[in-house]
Formats: C-alpha cells, structure tokens, sequence
C-alpha cells in the first residue's frame, strides 16, 4: 500500500505559488471576472433590492444575512447561483489538478472548461449537502453548549467536529481521482482512503495552517503600503484621494489574490497525495 508524505503534499500550495506566481495572478483574474458575473446574476434574478444592498458598500454580517433571506426565499435564483459558483471553483479546481497532473495537458493558464470541469462540477454540488449538512450539525452543537452549558453538550460538539474530520479526510481524493480517471470517482476514492484518514487530515491541518501564514504576511504587507500612501484615513473619511483609490484597488486586489490562495492552499496537496497514493511519477511541472 503506496503512503504519502503529508508535509510534502500539505506544502504543495506554496510551491505552486512560489513556482507559477503570473498562473496565480491569471487565476485571480479568471476568478474576479467569475465574482463580477455572479454579482450581475444576483441583481438580474434578485432585483433591486439586492442592488441597493450592493450600493451600501463592503457586505456586513447583517447585509449576508439579508442576502441570505432573499436567496432562501427564491429557489431557482439560490439553484442558479449555487451552480455558477460550483462551476467556477471546478474550473479553477481543474486548473490546480491540471498543473499538477497534466502539466502537458493545453489550457488557458492551465484553466479550461470541459468535460473535466463538468464532472467536479457534478461532484461539488453532490459534496455540498454534506458539507451543509455537518456545518448545520455543528450549529445546533454550539447553540445547545452555549444554552445548557451542559458535558452533553461538549461531547456533542466534539462528536460533530470528529464525524466531520473523519468525512473530509475519506472524501478528500474525490475530486483529485474524479479528474486523474476522467470519471466520477465517489466509490474508489472511498476505498483509496482507508487506512489513510489520519495522514490525510494531518495534510489538511498543515495546509490551513500554511495558508494563515501566508494570509497574515499578504495582509501585513497590505495594510504597510496602505499607511506609506496615506490611505488608510482617507479611506474611513470616505475622501477620493490618491491614498484612498491606491488603499482600495490593493485591498480589491489583496481579496481577490487571498480568495485564489486559498483555493490553491487547500486543493493543490490533495493532488500530490493522490499521485503519492497512487504511485503516480511526479511530472516536472
């Protein structure tokens, strides 16, 4: 049974980064123009009152819920939505595994949309209820510690929280195996994870601590050039100055570049493990 260096595949991100830093800054674009497309759906099919939300400026935890609502309250503008926003993470997903596994394979920035993308696309929305269904689990967990303060409470949460950890790290090859075999691959990536939970959760701790580090770095640096072009005041004055507009276009760009990141992060060492696991040469990338 092929093992797998857990620290090598959790690093897999930085190298990436490190290696393909104009592929990083293409993702980022792809994935702004995604947003922006998104955003358009949103005002089309929820109208004006999602509009007037969007004038108010940066989201506030009030104004997601309010979104929220709306999105609840009209089924086929959430279905919509919740398609293009699988489809596009697919895309980027793909192009991830594509520069990993396929380094040959032709794309625009290593990004393309095809039968591949479609059937993470498939995968993604099937994981979805999973992962709702556990985050809910989770809430009504900490809503009843909070209420009842009670040891039943706590085993509750932690029962929820290792029930999670337990299906992340036994899902996590099906995204990986679903692109490298070109086939929706729910069963043998269940089966290519046995025996292996720990490792896999291990990679995935490392990798969300990798990716902290490397957002408080990019956040430090931000808010450096901010103060050293006098625009973080300006910013809370609401004065259109060169500070203002440099302060917001960096903290635009810092969003969307940590979005990318993140994505980056966490999917690229599913990759390697998946090569490692399977026995996969490396492919000089």
């Amino acid at each position: 049974m092929n093992q797998f260096s857990a620290s090598e595949a959790a690093l897999e991100g930085f190298r990436l980064t490190r290696e393909r830093p104009g592929t990083i800054l293409a993702w980022a674009g792809v994935y702004f123009l995604g947003i922006m497309a998104i955003a358009l759906l949103m005002v089309m099919a929820l109208g004006p009152r999602f509009a007037e939300v969007m004038q108010r400026g940066p989201l506030t935890p009030e104004d997601a819920d309010l979104v929220a609502g709306m999105l609840a309250e009209s089924w086929p503008a959430f279905l919509l939505v919740l398609l293009v926003v699988a489809t596009l993470m697919s895309v980027l997903m793909a192009g991830i595994y594509r520069l990993v596994l396929r380094p040959e394979e032709p794309g625009l920035a290593h990004l393309r949309l095809g039968a591949d993308e479609f059937r993470l696309t498939a995968v993604n929305l099937a994981l979805f209820p999973i992962g709702f269904i556990c985050l809910f689990a989770a809430i009504i967990a900490v809503t009843y510690l909070r209420e009842t303060g009670s040891p039943v409470g706590i085993v509750l949460l932690v029962a929820v929280v290792a029930l999670t950890a337990w299906l992340g790290a036994r899902l996590s090859m099906v995204t990986p195996m679903t692109f490298a075999t070109r086939r929706i691959a729910f069963g043998p990536a269940w089966k290519l994870t046995r025996g292996r939970m720990w490792p896999l959760l291990g990679m995935m701790v490392l990798a969300a601590i990798f990716y902290l580090m490397i957002w408080l770095l990019l956040n430090v640096i931000a808010v450096a050039i901010v103060t050293i072009a006098g625009g973080g005041e300006a910013i809370e004055g609401g004065q259109l100055t060169a500070g203002a507009v440099i302060g917001g276009l960096l903290t635009l760009v810092m969003q969307f570049l940590l979005s990318v990141l993140q994505i980056v992060m966490i999917y690229a060492p599913f990759a390697v493990a998946y090569q490692q696991i399977t026995g996969q040469t490396a492919t000089h990338r």
